[in-house]
């Protein structure tokens, strides 16, 4: 990428690369288009723009997840106890109500499904610091 004097050549447009950010942010970067700039130049340095916002976006997406995936765990944990509470009533024999029978078939489809989004959570926490 040859490098162009930008103090001395004329600006012909610009160019705004965004991407969400969480909690309703937004990442942007600007940059301007100068005359003579060949399309390889352009490219090269939006290239470098898009990979420095998303780099950015990845570091602030990681305190986000980890405060879902730690919400998930404390969920998961009253889900098992839950659980483990109807298993104990029904292991004496205890009525069970209707809602208790629902709850003895549902647990364990929810508690899986949450520690699916955990682990997800968890790849992608590493997956962002480990593209550092």
């Amino acid at each position: 990428m040859d490098q162009i004097d930008q103090g001395n050549v004329p600006i012909t447009g610009n160019f705004e690369i965004s991407l969400p950010a969480p909690d309703g942010a937004s990442l942007r970067i600007t940059g301007y288009v100068y005359a003579g700039e060949d399309v390889a130049s352009l490219n090269a340095r939006m290239d470098l723009c898009r990979e420095a916002v998303r780099r950015q976006q990845r570091k602030l997406e990681v305190p986000a997840v980890e405060k879902t995936v730690e919400a998930m765990q404390s969920q998961v944990q009253t889900f098992k106890a839950a659980y483990k509470d109807v298993l104990e009533k029904k292991a004496r024999q205890l009525k069970l109500t209707s809602q208790e029978l629902t709850a003895l078939e549902n647990y364990p489809k929810q508690i899986a499904h949450m520690e699916k989004e955990i682990e997800k959570g968890r790849a992608t926490i590493e997956r962002a610091m480990a593209k550092d």
